[in-house]
């Protein structure tokens, strides 16, 4: 992948914005997979991929509440076809609490974006 020089420019203007994150956030995954050696591998996002992430990407998705990580249910529910296709008993869940301590963290939720990389 090449980037063009605006590209680059970007990029190295998010580095500079780049901050540290510590706390506790929350996973949510199937009891299946509930080992917090492998819920935390993101290798099922990598075998099955996710909401956010396609197959071969490696990913693990927190959240900043308990509850917030367990409507993940609820929004794969909705993907799976709504409430006709399963229901909560047949999709057990675990939800645990991860302490995170990161070096360089970007938030992507404030604007402006670059213009150059909304192409």
């Amino acid at each position: 992948m090449t980037f063009s020089p605006d590209e680059i420019a970007a990029i190295e203007g998010w580095k500079k914005r780049a901050c540290p994150l510590a706390g506790v956030f929350y996973r949510s995954i199937e009891y299946r997979f509930m080992d917090p050696r492998e819920g935390l591998s993101g290798m099922g996002t990598q075998r099955y991929g996710g909401r956010f992430a396609t197959v071969g990407t490696r990913a693990v998705y927190l959240a900043g509440s308990d509850e917030t990580a367990s409507r993940e249910v609820l929004a794969r529910k909705k993907r799976l076809g709504d409430t006709s296709q399963i229901t909560l008993a047949k999709y057990p869940r675990v939800v645990f609490a991860v302490s995170v301590t990161l070096q360089k963290v970007l938030t992507w939720l404030r604007r402006p974006r670059s213009k150059a990389l909304l192409r």
